[in-house]
């Protein structure tokens, strides 16, 4: 009794273990290269593990508060994929703020059962986002399709642990005594600016590559909220 007690459990073990190790064989996680910057931009990379050969593969990630997806930035890694495949990624961002991947090549190609990394998309990092770590999760239903149409869905989060670091102060438009308000200080300064033959990025405040008296209406405009 106690023997068959034993191999039961041995054999519940063994299954979990390989139920387990079945699910982490068709995944795909996500990483950066290195911590983000507030009001600055940054890579993410999806790396995938397929046991079996895959026809296409979707997933969806969750971008943490003040993290956006950079339209048009989605871009498989050539070397991930055989001759003939000829992937087409797409990206659309869900009414959530998560952002759906999908990629499918040639009708009929394959990729082999491997492991590495598939694509990359860039986020863009606000100047208020909330600066320390943070979460970047790939979700719960990752699907990897065969080529006999078998699906593969994970069943799990996958979370990436990230770091958003405090970047370069983005400044205010017209504050070109750096002040933190845009007045007739400002006015003067630009007077001076012009008078004096500087041509710093900040006077420029109209961005027409010129320090000039249109620059001054400029933020005149602004004091009036305009």
């Amino acid at each position: 009794m106690k023997k068959r007690i034993l191999l039961s459990l041995v054999a519940f073990f063994a299954m979990t273990a390989m139920w387990a190790s079945l699910i982490d064989a068709y995944k795909i996680t996500v990483a950066a290269a290195a911590n983000g910057k507030t009001n600055a931009t940054a890579e993410f990379t999806l790396s995938m593990d397929n046991k079996n050969a895959i026809g296409t593969w979707t997933c969806t990630v969750a971008l943490p508060t003040g993290v956006t997806y950079v339209d048009g930035s989605a871009a498989v890694v050539p070397a991930r994929y055989p001759e003939g495949y000829n992937p087409v990624i797409s990206a659309k961002v869900n009414e959530d703020g998560t952002v759906t991947f999908t990629c499918y090549g040639e009708e009929g190609a394959v990729m082999t059962g491997t492991a590495g990394a598939v694509a990359t998309f860039s986020v863009a990092i606000a100047a208020d986002a909330p600066v320390g770590d943070c979460e970047v999760t790939v979700k719960v239903g990752t699907q990897l399709v065969e080529p006999n149409g078998t699906i593969r869905t994970d069943t799990k989060d996958r979370v990436y642990n990230w770091t958003i670091e405090q970047g370069e102060n983005p400044g205010v438009k017209g504050d070109t005594n750096e002040d933190g308000n845009v007045d007739i200080a400002d006015v003067v300064t630009n007077l001076n600016a012009m008078a004096e033959g500087l041509t710093d990025a900040k006077y420029d405040v109209n961005g027409d590559q010129s320090v000039d008296i249109a620059d001054v209406v400029s933020i005149l405009n602004l004091m009036a909220g305009n």
